[in-house]
């Protein structure tokens, strides 16, 4: 059964318009130039008749940001997510419509719906959450009829938008908090106002260089009080400052006219990280979330329950910990991530005799996904005002481990009962709640609700009904939270990477932003319930697949990686204890050898390989970087990793300080190629299948605020680049891939669509229909089935058949009309069933699907000819200018069906039919019994024709198999006969 009814499938595939009012700002930005030469080559392109299929998944849901709930509907509300835009139900999370999909922008920090007009939605858009994978936005925009329609609201510069909230009494008066750019200065930052629902805004609250305004709320007894919290924070690609002195809470008394900054038992300092506020209905009451930075004192940290701890081992003499119980070691050593070959006999040995100190073994502690959680910092912190912020006082005692960890940036919210001022809820990996004002706090977390919450709205009429929006998606309570719903049938996954293998149907694999890694079939059907299924946990990262078994090599973040199935196990090179440690990227590359699946290839700021499906690792290159910058995020490490299919051993690597090398000669003969390239992370370097020396790159600078696209070819295994960017707009780069059929054909993701050039990056069209202006972080070509996968960050993925593509030589480009290979339809023996008298079986009907090249706009019909020559359906079409895509459910006109049957039955020579022996033929006995009318197996031809132009193209319909075994073919490129 469909897990979204059909009705709200087709509301979803309903696009909102955009009527855009820029303001001089707002048109010199350099934002919306890229959107204006985004939208002129979508109006040009002639791939715009080609259609992008999305399969899902939905089963991970996708980080939620904001819930808003219409006033007056409570089955009517919205979820707001970082990167999959806004969506709308109207029957309480039954089924959702994506509003934002044409937007310029769907990055999202948060939506507010005016109280006092509940068709107003305002957007703010740019994520808040200051992490590795989020976006800017494109400023505010503004929807006067529930999401229909929308206009842009300025403020383009502020680009992060935290908070957006709209006065209780005047929906003229509109307040946001700009948090501004992650990466670097510029742009107004703090509070800005409108009284006039956004057509001019003041900028009532400044901030100066990294600070900004993270949150921002009125107060429900006083309508003209705002309290506002700011932030001062700033990342690199090596360091993220999560704190600073311009961090704090503000009150305005006046509208938001003028500001005061609180104190007076609130943190003050450089220790002062991110800030959440909650405004209760008692008056004077409110509450402040607070990532506290400063330094928690040993009497105050958790030790863990075991003799022999991470914490414990930091103050550990050599003669404690060789006081240690053998077995406590042994412990100690499998429970972290020691190197495999270790064991208490020889780690005791090792320190006794000094080859090893106690030290070494705390640095080995100290990588990447362990400073996630044991930096001893008081973190997470709730304080408390009673009298409207003039005085402060932290509600609890001890500390509030194990909430947020190191990483409070990501979460912020704090939220308080509209009925008693003493219940607090509080966001973190878990979410905790307060019954007596933050003195004590329990868990209020069920098992299959996803962690890492961002998002509480609280029934004001009914405070035991909440929606709660985290990482996962959304699920709603109906009793305080002790119980919980999914409302996760969006595809609003953000991937990171994608893969595919050689079943048949192929399997789609890809890494998730904190929702695993997920396979599932390239046929999926999300809207009718069809489903990926999870094969890997954490933040799903890379997926290497072993084209003999299927078996799948996953990991996630900071490079940890199994292999699944026969002769799996841990995939990971380690240094040895005491050597310098190893640095992975959040995003560790692994690839499979294209001449031998059991070799590995692994990235770290060295390139390693393992001859045995990762049990065993050996370097084959030195350090690949070149950067000394250090910081609290791994940083000079590889990105990249691509080995030639025309020759073993060669082998491109490209890093996250601009680096880029190859080699010939499987790591003995490493050359830096990076001359002349501006030294950018390498988002991509992809060996050409076609040609030996050479290469594609891409470069990235969104860790810089910028979005410049870098692309180059080398013919010369890296001795020169050539620019391939052309006319590609001002978007950023995540991915290039050459096409493995056409060597002319590229295509290229960026932070908004996907691109394809036909003569090797000379020139650029758009490729979009039917994909939102969504980051594309990832794509495939199936070399077998000649479809292209693109893996989005915020809608999951998404399919489409690029053999037109491949095939639009400039001799079709010539014709005014072509047809394409039409794929075979198997049909089934269900088509004979009768159709159900009670339910809507259309969605479930066959589909042919038909590409062909129209050198002309204009109506194209198609007749659909058996194979006596007789017409059994005609369809019509608007064409485009361009590759075209025509879909037939195969159905056939009941009197042209019988008529044909009559024809063909004449023809063999049969006796003038009767009307009760022509219902013995197939097309009459569908037709007596009330069937649907369906095709009968058989060749069919499909002409094509538009004015005194004609083409054709075959169609085979073969017959249901017989219930017997049945051996499998040998792959086969699809189209080709060759």
């Amino acid at each position: 059964m469909s897990k979204t009814p059909l009705a709200g499938f087709i509301a979803a595939l309903l696009i909102p318009a955009l009527a855009p009012a820029l303001d001089s700002k707002d048109a010199n930005d350099p934002h919306w130039q890229a959107y204006a030469a985004h939208q002129k080559m979508v109006a040009a392109s002639k791939l715009n008749g080609l259609n992008w299929r999305s399969i899902g998944p939905t089963i991970q849901g996708g980080r939620v940001v904001d819930v808003e709930v219409v006033p007056g509907e409570p089955y009517s509300f919205y979820l707001a997510y970082a990167t999959g835009g806004v969506w709308k139900t109207t029957n309480n999370g039954v089924s959702f419509a994506p509003l934002s999909d044409r937007l310029p922008s769907m990055v999202t920090g948060d939506i507010a719906v005016d109280p006092s007009n509940p068709n107003r939605l305002w957007i703010g858009s740019g994520e808040a959450n200051s992490a590795r994978s989020n976006y800017g936005g494109m400023g505010v925009f503004v929807s006067d009829d529930g999401g229909a329609n929308f206009r842009h609201a300025g403020l383009t510069d502020v680009d992060r938008i935290a908070r957006i909230v709209v006065h209780p009494k005047n929906g003229n008066h509109v307040c946001v908090a700009a948090l501004g750019k992650l990466y670097s200065e510029g742009g107004r930052r703090g509070v800005l106002c409108s009284d006039d629902a956004g057509a001019s805004w003041n900028h009532v609250l400044k901030t100066e260089g990294y600070t900004g305004a993270i949150d921002l709320a009125f107060d429900p007894n006083q309508s003209d009080t705002l309290y506002a919290a700011t932030w001062e924070r700033s990342r690199k690609p090596w360091n993220l400052n999560e704190s600073g002195p311009g961090s704090g809470v503000w009150k305005s008394t006046d509208g938001g006219k003028t500001w005061t900054k609180l104190g007076n038992g609130f943190p003050q300092g450089k220790h002062v990280g991110r800030i959440g506020l909650a405004v209760s209905t008692t008056p004077g009451v409110l509450y402040a979330s607070v990532d506290n930075w400063d330094d928690l004192p040993a009497s105050e940290q958790d030790l863990g329950d075991r003799p022999l701890t991470p914490r414990r081992l930091k103050t550990m003499s050599k003669d404690e910990f060789l006081r240690q119980d053998p077995d406590e070691i042994e412990a100690f050593i499998r429970s972290n991530d020691f190197d495999v070959s270790i064991d208490a006999k020889s780690l005791i040995a090792d320190i006794k005799s000094d080859k090893l100190k106690v030290a070494d073994l705390v640095a080995a502690l100290n990588d990447a996904e362990a400073a996630l959680f044991n930096a001893d910092v008081r973190g997470l912190e709730i304080y408390r005002s009673e009298d409207g912020g003039a005085s402060w006082k932290r509600t609890h005692d001890k500390p509030l481990t194990e909430v947020t960890y190191t990483y409070g940036y990501y979460f912020g919210q704090i939220r308080v009962s509209p009925t008693d001022a003493n219940r607090i809820y509080v966001t973190g990996v878990p979410m905790v709640t307060s019954a007596d004002g933050g003195k004590t706090f329990s868990g209020l977390n069920d098992p299959d609700v996803h962690v890492d919450h961002h998002a509480w709205w609280i029934d004001t009429s009914n405070p035991q009904r909440i929606i709660n929006g985290n990482d996962g998606g959304a699920d709603i309570s109906y009793d305080g939270g002790k119980t919980w719903l999914k409302l996760d049938a969006q595809p609003v996954g953000q991937f990171y990477t994608i893969n595919v293998d050689m079943a048949e149907p192929y399997n789609v694999y890809g890494g998730l932003q904190d929702n695993g890694t997920v396979k599932g079939s390239s046929k999926s059907r999300w809207e009718l319930g069809e489903d990926f299924q999870f094969i890997g946990g954490g933040d799903g990262m890379h997926v290497a697949v072993d084209p003999r078994d299927n078996s799948a090599y996953t990991g996630y973040q900071f490079g940890y990686y199994r292999k699944e199935g026969e002769g799996g196990g841990e995939v990971r090179p380690r240094e040895k204890l005491g050597e310098p440690a190893l640095r992975y990227n959040w995003n560790t590359p692994v690839v499979l050898s294209k001449h031998n699946p059991d070799i590995v290839y692994f990235g770290a700021n060295k390139l390693f390989r393992s001859m045995d499906r990762g049990k065993h690792w050996t370097a084959i290159s030195d350090d690949l970087t070149v950067s000394k910058v250090r910081g609290d995020v791994p940083f000079a490490t590889i990105t990249s990793i691509s080995e030639s299919t025309k020759q073993f051993g060669l082998i491109w690597a490209g890093t996250d300080d601009g680096q880029v090398w190859v080699t010939t000669g499987g790591g003995n003969d490493w050359r830096n190629v990076s001359a002349g390239l501006p030294g950018k992370w390498v988002s991509r370097v992809v060996a050409s299948s076609h040609q030996r020396d050479r290469a594609y790159l891409a470069m990235n600078a969104y860790r810089e605020d910028s979005i410049t696209p870098y692309l180059w070819v080398s013919e010369d295994l890296g001795k020169t680049w050539q620019s391939i960017a052309a006319n590609l707009p001002q978007e950023t780069i995540n991915v290039v891939r050459e096409d493995p059929v056409s060597e002319n054909v590229l295509y290229v993701g960026t932070d908004r669509s996907v691109y394809v050039s036909l003569d090797r990056g000379q020139s650029w069209q758009v490729m979009n229909s039917g994909l939102p202006n969504v980051p594309v972080h990832d794509l495939m070509v199936h070399p077998r089935d000649r479809e292209l996968v693109a893996g989005t960050h915020g809608r999951s993925a998404f399919v489409i058949d690029v053999l037109p593509v491949q095939e639009l030589s400039a001799k079709v480009q010539a014709e005014p009309l072509h047809v394409f290979y039409i794929d075979k339809l198997s049909a089934s023996r269900e088509w004979r069933a009768r159709p159900s008298l009670w339910f809507d079986e259309s969605a479930y009907l066959p589909q042919v699907t038909v590409s062909y090249w129209a050198a002309a706009a204009g109506t194209v019909s198609v007749a659909i000819v058996d194979s006596n020559g007789h017409t059994v359906q005609n369809v019509s079409q608007d064409a485009k200018a361009g590759l075209n895509q025509l879909t037939w459910n195969a159905q056939v006109d009941q009197a042209l069906a019988l008529k044909a049957e009559a024809a063909a039955s004449k023809k063999a020579g049969k006796p003038k039919s009767t009307e009760g022996e022509l219902a013995k033929h197939p097309y009459a006995e569908s037709v007596r019994l009330g069937h649907r009318l369906l095709a009968l197996p058989g060749a069919y031809t499909l002409k094509f024709t538009q004015g005194r132009h004609h083409a054709e193209g075959s169609l085979q319909i073969d017959a249901p198999e017989p219930f017997r075994a049945r051996a499998p073919d040998a792959p086969k490129l699809r189209g080709r006969d060759d």
